[in-house]
């Protein structure tokens, strides 16, 4: 009795690798995607002290003002900060121009003059962080944006 298996395996491997390939093309492509898809409005940040993964406290300093922003990024690695309906001071340009890419096989994004790991990248939600020191202590500064 022959066995059927080697040529069935052989015949398998490149439409696998193939598969593959494109999955990995594709899931670069696709956080591209989802990352300049659409504006990203501010949900909340927050610092982890323990860096547990877990908010202990939000930030204060981010204002009423701030809080409907709108952050923009486009696929030439440029983005846009848009002011919405309320302005922190009427002066305050309606945009501002920043520049992002990412790092690191796309786990990181430097954007805001810094790098963040890219913790959650989906469809509604960009959860991102970094790593401070305060006085000695190391704490995660975390930003979450929602569609």
């Amino acid at each position: 009795m022959r066995n059927i298996l080697p040529k069935s395996m052989i015949l398998f491997l490149p439409i696998a690798m193939v598969a593959a390939n494109c999955n990995e093309k594709s899931s670069g492509q696709s956080k591209m995607g989802l990352l300049t898809k659409a504006a990203w409005r501010y949900e909340k940040a927050g610092f982890d002290s323990n860096r547990e993964g877990v908010m202990d406290a939000l930030d204060p300093r981010i204002a009423d003002c701030q809080k409907d922003d709108l952050t923009i990024f486009y696929a030439d690695g440029s983005g846009s900060l848009d002011g919405s309906r309320l302005k922190c001071d009427a002066s305050d340009p309606s945009s501002l121009p920043f520049f992002w890419s990412f790092q690191n096989n796309a786990k990181t994004i430097y954007f805001e003059e810094q790098n963040f790991t890219i913790k959650t990248l989906s469809d509604k939600k960009l959860e991102i962080y970094t790593t401070q020191d305060f006085g000695g202590i190391k704490t995660n500064y975390t930003i979450v944006f929602k569609h």
